[in-house]
């Protein structure tokens, strides 16, 4: 963004006029920035700071010279500024006083001060230092009152500074002067531009944002790792980088994906910032005393990414016609400006939608940044690759914006070579007469007019230089005169074709070809990175130095190379492939005696193009053909295109390629993968189907195949087909994630798990792998300590995952550690306040633990968040309820209902609870709450709803139908799972259910536990103090306990030996209550025994076991032995070196062996219902559908194709 502009008196043409070279090499380097007059001048005069001075400058602002000079400063990458200095420019430069006045000259100094203000607040992006909130407001809204400039100067310079010229303008729409439809439109598209760059440059300043230094630390990252300046450093993270640039692209994609915006972002800024984030890093390595790479380097790497960013711009307007978005633009055009004008504070304004920016603004900016290199750049193949873009650039035009920025690059080439760039006249021509064949002369005569308007305008800018010259020369003869030739050391290759300069920088001289993938070594030669893997000794074939890893550049072109791989070939730098039985084969850099590929070496030259010269001494072992098919540029295309996510491109050039590879395993599989990213799986199962019966034992289609399987929903299949794969040596540690992921969908967790583990033992920090294990895990119930040991990990890979704390203190409070679980649900809430789910967790847990002030905090934090949380209403109403607040209680249960879905049961079933619980003492109301729920089809189904309305009967005294509830409870299905709410009931269940006799000899003398043992087959530990009343020292009351007693050996050895139970069903576990808080001693011991009338069975728990259960509080533990007699009898011995709990023992069956029980309290009716954990809550961001695609990896198919 270098080139400044002005505007000048012209008049419309009806052909394209000659470019005028009056002025030519008036352009500047860094190498030359610090030979600018007024700079020199300034370290004469002792200023030899740069803060000394911009200091200086900024006094003199009005003067262009001065304004001219200050912006070299600030865009040398090796000058450094205090931020105090940055900070008084900034100010400066946002002052719009010194526009108060009109000359020839004021729209070239609007644009010029633009860019000067853009170079500083480009500084402050890369400086360590923060802009405060008052500051950035002021400069932000000082950006209408330059908007205003902008359209009056433009006005008052289209009817002339003596008012004598009057033009029919109609600049933004605000005027029209009159209705001529041949208007000279002169609009300087480069001032709306940074206008609007200026704008979402500082919005994305703002304190609270952190996307903004996160993309700049990601993005330099990458960089480094992808050029090679850093080896290793992505690695170091669990990435893995590919080589080639689109892919690199791509990560850079999903970096920006990744990113998270507190506030919205105009959608062109962020691939706009890494493109700037890519330039500031590269220049400021090729300016640096080390020379961490050269400036030949660094312009080719950035060349790469221009040509790549536009190539995805020029794929969106691909199929259409010239102009195609011309009258979009101007729609658009129109309300952007309005919305600069009406820039509001900067506090407020751009936090609703996304701010409004032109159309194709990122295309007009790579090209600003091409002209910014040309300008600066002495190289004659960066003036042709910029070429060769701009021209790409004006042929596909969809509006003058484009048009406008690719014409002046164009002319700025004819002014730096006029003999190199003649053709450029020729060019403008053709585009005119396409213009006329393809849509009106109305389209030619507009471009005609904008065409000659740039080139007055071009020649205004050129003045600016060319004056610093002419004074240069004035100066005083003890400092160094420039003349033009010596200001600029240009290469003048006039008489060379721009093409061959090009396939110059880019042929490898092993292979004598332009490649598209190249490494420059440390000596500077350059090898292709495919030849380099070949060199049997890593040694440069031109030099013979050793090649040591570290010290290559990596440098792709993939996207230069595959725009002007035809003129490559047309003008034969590319030979047609020569058949070579073993042409991947690694060879010997060293062995030059190779006869027979001599003669290969000559029927290759036979093709080649007489105008290239090649030495006849050079062997075939560095000239290899490029013959496979990975190799082949349609190929690259392919791989291309699907990186760049254009599927529909991708499936039509390899559906075209097959019919030349009929027979190809490797083209139906990458097929395959394209109908896949289509979510064609109808298309993708038949070519892996073709593709399978051609390589039964080749790996790739099974594992593609699985994969889709897997998006199907169809599990099963996809384990078979991963199996498969696996068994015919795939190497992609992602299978098994892919197959665990399909075990934990259909519910198996343990296979999950194994399957996670292997995946984890290759990459221990793979995040998703990580977060499915330690949901697969809690799933398990027992296995609760396993799962935090996951989490710990993911919080020492990212210790700022708010989801992540959030899910830890879920699992504590299922572990009953609910002081603990705050600690992680405040940590999370620091990290994200506005998450709701974070806060109804915290608000149950105080809830939990009886701190009711702090339960309603927590939840008029949600509703001050979210007015119509209705779950934040019903956990209110049952606080205040708690705290005997009835009146506060009756008043959120009104809340509640306006907001509750009548169409979700869970909710109705919350509504009812907390009706009965406001109406315990009124039978009319409890009444019509029974009538209510007994509308509810299948509530046979549904066990919430009938523990709501066993009660009701039971406030009811309604004998018979509490005994069909009961009934109903006992015959679901499941019914285990709800044993710890019967203590919800115990009242009814011994009045009003008539009891079998049992066994006095069993202790049992309380009506509710002989009801549970009969019923339930549930024996209370309670029952023993009846039997031995030595036992009494050890019984203690617990709430937690369903008959509100439980024993506790308090930390001495016991032994409890129950007497003979019975029980009536065939094959079953034995599963005790235990609450183990306390291990006192490593050589604890928790001994069961199980007897019969023909042996004795024991199972015994050693310290390394009761680590297991240690503080989960209380907890169902399953004994791991199957029982088949009627009468058992069993017995428990502890050794005295652990605090604990005994509750009871029952027969029957859990999923797992440890199953925790959390106590809820007769109001949170089964909780986790109501409020899930975070994999439930937040699945499409745990169970993240974008990481779960990314396991399958295009690089990942190619490496495995053979």
């Amino acid at each position: 963004m270098d080139n400044s502009s002005s505007q000048s008196e012209s008049s419309s043409s009806n052909s394209a006029q000659p470019i005028n070279n009056s002025i030519s090499n008036k352009t500047t380097s860094y190498e030359n920035i610090s030979n600018n007059i007024i700079l020199l001048k300034l370290e004469e005069d002792g200023f030899t700071t740069p803060d000394g001075k911009a200091k200086e400058l900024i006094k003199e602002l009005s003067e262009i010279k001065y304004l001219y000079a200050l912006k070299l400063l600030f865009e040398n990458p090796l000058n450094r500024f205090t931020p105090k200095v940055l900070r008084d420019s900034l100010v400066t430069l946002a002052d719009p006083k010194p526009f108060d006045y009109y000359d020839i000259q004021s729209v070239t100094r609007l644009e010029l001060h633009l860019r000067t203000w853009v170079a500083v607040l480009e500084k402050i992006c890369f400086t360590q230092m923060r802009l405060s909130k008052d500051l950035r407001n002021r400069i932000y809204n000082s950006l209408p009152k330059f908007v205003e400039i902008h359209r009056k100067t433009t006005q008052i310079m289209q009817e002339g500074i003596d008012n004598k010229y009057i033009s029919d303008f109609n600049q933004f729409n605000h005027r029209q002067i009159n209705n001529d439809d041949d208007s000279i439109k002169k609009r300087n598209y480069n001032i709306d531009f940074l206008l609007i760059h200026l704008r979402d440059t500082l919005h994305s300043l703002r304190d609270d944002e952190t996307w903004f230094q996160e993309i700049i630390r990601r993005t330099k990252n990458l960089l480094k790792a992808a050029l090679n300046i850093t080896p290793g450093i992505l690695l170091i993270a669990g990435v893995a980088l590919p080589n080639d640039n689109s892919s690199i692209l791509l990560m850079l994609t999903q970096i920006r994906e990744s990113l998270s915006f507190k506030y919205p972002v105009a959608s062109y800024y962020v691939d706009w910032r890494i493109m700037l984030i890519i330039q500031h890093n590269l220049f400021t390595w090729s300016e640096n005393p080390e020379m961490i790479i050269s400036n030949k380097f660094s312009e080719l790497v950035l060349m790469e990414y221009f040509w790549s960013f536009l190539e995805r711009e020029w794929i969106n307007v691909t199929n259409k016609s010239i102009l195609d978005s011309q009258t979009k633009f101007d729609e658009v055009s129109n309300k952007v400006a309005k919305a600069l004008k009406n820039t509001g504070s900067f506090l407020n304004d751009l936090a609703g939608n996304e701010p409004l920016a032109l159309p194709h603004i990122l295309w007009f900016g790579i090209l600003d940044l091409a002209q910014n290199l040309v300008q600066k750049s002495t190289r004659t193949s960066t003036y042709g690759l910029c070429y060769y873009l701009a021209i790409e650039s004006l042929n596909k035009a969809p509006s003058s914006f484009i048009q406008f920025k690719a014409v002046e690059i164009l002319l700025h080439l004819h002014n730096i070579n006029s003999q190199m760039f003649s053709m450029i006249d020729d060019d403008f021509d053709q585009y005119i007469k396409k213009l006329n064949e393809n849509k009106s002369t109305d389209f030619s005569e507009k471009f005609q007019n904008l065409l000659l308007f740039i080139k007055e305008k071009y020649l205004e800018d050129l003045k600016i230089l060319g004056n610093d010259i002419e004074n240069e020369k004035k100066g005083k003869g003890k400092r160094k005169s420039l003349n033009q030739n010596s200001y600029l050391k240009r290469e003048q290759t006039s008489s060379s074709n721009i093409i061959d300069i090009i396939a110059n920088e880019m042929t490898c001289p092993v292979s004598s070809e332009p490649e598209d993938q190249l490494c420059i070594l440390k000596c500077q030669h350059t090898l292709s990175l495919n030849n380099l893997k070949k060199l049997k000794q890593k040694i440069c074939s031109e030099c013979r130095e050793k090649i040591e890893e570290d010290d290559i550049r990596y440098l792709s072109q993939n996207s230069i190379y595959k725009y002007l791989y035809t003129k490559f070939s047309e003008s034969g730098h590319i030979l047609p492939s020569i058949e070579l039985e073993n042409s991947d084969q690694i060879y010997d850099s060293d062995n030059s005696d190779n006869s027979e590929a001599d003669l290969i070496l000559i029927k290759k030259k036979n093709f080649m193009n007489p105008t290239i010269k090649l030495n006849s001494n050079i062997s075939l072992s560095s000239i290899l053909s490029r013959n496979s098919k990975k190799q082949h540029p349609t190929y690259q295309n392919i791989i291309n295109e699907i990186n760049e996510k254009h599927y529909k491109k991708a499936e039509s050039l390899c559906k075209e390629f097959l019919n030349f590879f009929p027979k190809s395993y490797s083209l139906r599989c990458i097929l395959a993968y394209i109908y896949r990213c289509l979510k064609n799986y109808k298309q993708a199962h038949f070519y892996l189907k073709e593709a399978i019966n051609l390589k039964p034992k080749e790996p790739i289609a099974y594992l593609i195949c699985g994969e889709i399987f897997f998006w199907q929903g169809d599990y099963d299949k996809a384990v078979d087909n991963l199996k498969i794969s696996i068994n015919y040596k795939v190497k992609i540690n992602n299978s098994y994630i892919i197959i665990g992921n399909s075990y934990l969908f259909k519910g198996y967790y343990y296979y999950s798990i194994e399957n996670y583990n292997i995946a984890l033992e290759n990459n221990p920090n793979n995040y998703s792998c990580l977060k499915n294990s330690a949901y697969s895990y809690e799933k398990r119930r027992g296995y609760l300590v396993e799962a935090l040991k996951i989490l710990d990990k993911l919080l020492n890979i990212n210790m700022n995952d708010s989801l992540i704390l959030c899910y830890y203190g879920e699992i504590l409070c299922n572990m009953e550690q609910y002081n603990k679980a705050i600690l992680y649900f405040t940590k999370a809430n620091i990290i994200d306040p506005e998450n709701t789910h974070n806060l109804n967790k915290r608000a149950i847990a105080y809830y939990i633990l009886q701190d009711y002030d702090k339960v309603l905090l927590d939840l008029d934090k949600i509703i001050q968040l979210d007015p119509l949380n209705s779950l934040a209403h019903y956990f209110r109403s049952l606080t205040y309820y708690t705290k005997k607040d009835i009146n506060n209680a009756v008043i959120e249960f009104k809340k509640y209902k306006e907001l509750f879905d009548f169409n979700d049961i869970l909710s109705k079933t919350q509504l009812f609870h907390l009706e009965y619980l406001l109406n315990k003492n009124n039978s009319t109301e409890l009444n019509n709450i029974l009538t209510k729920i007994n509308q509810i089809s299948n509530i046979k189904g549904n066990k919430l709803l009938l523990l709501i309305r066993c009660k009701i009967h039971m406030e009811l005294k309604m004998h018979h139908e509490i005994k069909i509830d009961l009934d109903l409870l006992y015959l679901s299905k499941g019914y285990f799972e709800y044993i710890s709410y019967f203590y919800f009931l115990q009242e009814c269940i011994v009045d009003f259910w008539p009891l079998s006799v049992v066994n006095n000899k069993l202790g049992i003398v309380n009506g509710f536990s002989k009801h549970m043992y009969e019923k339930s087959l549930v024996y209370f530990m309670s029952n023993l103090v009846n039997l031995d009343n030595q036992l009494h020292q050890f019984q203690e009351n617990d709430i937690n306990s369903l008959s509100e007693k439980v024993i506790n050996p308090k930390n001495e050895k016991l032994y409890l030996n129950l007497p003979i139970l019975n029980k009536h069903i065939y094959n079953f576990k034995i599963i005790w209550k235990i609450n183990v808080k306390e291990i006192l001693h490593k050589e604890c011991l928790i001994k069961f025994i199980i007897k019969n009338d023909s042996e004795q069975q024991e199972h015994i728990l050693k310290h390394e076991d009761v680590l297991k259960i240690v503080g989960l509080g209380w907890i169902e533990y399953q004994l791991p032995i199957n029982i088949y007699e009627c009468e058992i009898q069993l017995s428990i011995e502890i050794n005295g070196s652990i605090n604990m709990q005994i509750d009871y023992v029952r027969f029957g069956s859990n999923n797992e062996m440890i199953t925790c029980i959390p106590n809820m309290g007769d109001l949170l009716l089964d909780f986790h219902k109501i409020c899930p954990n975070v994999p439930e809550t937040f699945k499409d961001k745990y169970f993240s559908r974008i990481e779960m695609e990314n396991l399958l990896e295009l690089k990942d198919i190619i490496n495995n194709l053979k």
